[in-house]
């Protein structure tokens, strides 16, 4: 599913970068976002897929990044 909207970075259990849609849903990208697409509130369009992952950030549903880039 493509999804657009904001990377934010959560100080959470370590802290981790997630990204917030333009209609607040939250996604935890399982294995992360690129280094240089971490900056708070940088606007990006990615493709991602759900998976089943248990995570105890409890933060937002759990995706694999197929792609993303910076709009």
């Amino acid at each position: 599913m493509k999804i657009t909207g904001n990377v934010v970075y959560q100080d959470i259990e370590g802290g981790f970068w997630g990204i917030v849609t333009d209609d607040q849903v939250q996604y935890e990208p399982i294995e992360g976002i690129p280094v240089s697409l971490q900056r708070n509130q940088t606007r990006v369009e990615a493709e991602v897929e759900p998976v089943q992952a248990i995570s105890f950030r409890m933060w937002g549903q759990p995706v694999r990044v197929l792609t993303i880039h910076r709009v």
